[in-house]
């Protein structure tokens, strides 16, 4: 459900899967199926871990609102020159926007079903 959004800050971060995983204490593939949204049931307890790893607030990964990030201080800040025309990050926030088009495509549907069993 989060992981689109865990994914775009991790990237942004100029994070791997493998460093998150390992200071979250879980294998990457674990950490891999987090991002996927492959998992049954992610915890706050987990989503709080991974929050401290990315630098950004439990409320920032389950909130539907984009986040704004300061990259100046993410500990591997010098793994990328210009994150802004980065294509991972591109794409992550590309993907990000794809499910937040669903969710209100599948709330759309849900409105005009309750809208016409009313009789409107």
């Amino acid at each position: 459900m989060y992981g689109s959004k865990i994914s775009s800050i991790r990237l942004a971060r100029g994070y791997s899967q493998e460093y998150v995983a390992t200071k979250l204490g879980i294998a990457q593939n674990t950490y891999s199926k987090i991002e996927k949204d492959a998992t049954q049931k992610v915890t706050d307890d987990m989503l709080t871990k991974i929050a401290e790893v990315l630098g950004v607030s439990l409320e920032d990964i389950k909130s539907p609102v984009p986040i704004i990030m300061n990259f100046h201080e993410s500990p591997q800040s010098g793994q990328y020159n210009n994150y802004h025309n980065d294509i991972k990050v591109i794409d992550a926030l590309i993907e990000q926007l794809k499910k937040k088009d669903e969710q209100i495509a599948e709330g759309n549907e849900i409105i005009k079903q309750l809208l016409k069993s009313q009789g409107r």
